[in-house]
């Protein structure tokens, strides 16, 4: 498994993301750090080494969470990610969940089993990370040594009731491709069912611009359909969840 190259912690870069078009769940709360910018339709990411600069060589958007809340009690993980420059590799992008005891849970972006050779330039989704059992998806090797190609069922087992005290959406790793630069947009994180780095209405092509469908089989495509039946269903085989979505997403159009 790669190397993981060390998170310096910093100093919160707070920005006003829900004016910009990321939204503030009810007891998450959210925030960039390192060369971390927000955009009108997403967060880019960058870990760029090619400068004198150090402010630009990791970067990413921290998300803390409720206090006990438990790793077993997260049920949503997801986003879309573009990388536009560099690419996965390096352990990165990925999902940083921070345990309590200060150890973390990686959770690795890209294809399964080295997470290198996403395309470029293309929004891809990861679909929901929670009960993603592709090899080596979860690195918990912080945690046990030797654990670095571990499974979401794995992780559960090993750190099920241990507390998460924030999760962060990371970009690190511009020394792993040549030249050293890595540049990833993010945007429709998804973290138990709230979503933050919505797009913006901008010409349309924003999710405000979406039809009701649209964003129902967005929203379905980034938590996975046991999720979203679960969310919407309400006979009892949730197979009328898509058209309850479709139903609640005019009604909440139509009120604004």
């Amino acid at each position: 498994m790669m190397k993981i190259k060390a998170i310096v912690t910093v100093a919160a870069f707070v920005a006003a993301m829900a004016a910009a078009g990321t939204a503030a769940a009810t007891g998450i709360t959210s925030s960039l750090f390192g060369g971390a910018t927000q955009e009108s339709s997403d967060v880019k990411l960058v870990s760029d080494l090619t400068d004198t600069s150090t402010a630009n060589d990791y970067s990413g958007i921290a998300f803390t969470l409720p206090a006990g809340t438990t790793f077993a009690d997260l049920t949503t993980l997801s986003t879309e990610f573009d990388p536009i420059a560099g690419g996965c590799g390096g352990g990165a992008p990925r999902f940083s969940i921070k345990l309590a005891s200060g150890k973390n849970v990686f959770v690795y972006l890209g294809p399964s089993p080295n997470f290198t050779g996403c395309a470029l330039g293309t929004w891809q989704s990861t679909g929901n990370l929670i009960g993603n059992n592709d090899t080596g998806r979860y690195d918990t090797s912080q945690v046990q040594s030797g654990t670095q190609s571990n499974t979401y069922s794995g992780a559960l087992a090993l750190v099920g009731s241990q507390s998460v005290v924030e999760i962060d959406l990371v970009a690190d790793s511009g020394w792993f491709f040549s030249p050293k630069s890595q540049t990833v947009l993010v945007r429709n994180v998804q973290i138990n069912g709230q979503t933050f780095v919505t797009p913006s209405n901008t010409g349309g092509g924003g999710e405000h611009g979406k039809s009701p469908a649209r964003k129902c089989r967005t929203e379905r495509d980034a938590i996975g359909k046991d999720a979203f039946d679960g969310r919407y269903g309400r006979n009892h085989n949730h197979r009328n969840s898509f058209g309850k979505c479709v139903s609640a997403m005019a009604h909440q159009h139509h009120s604004k």
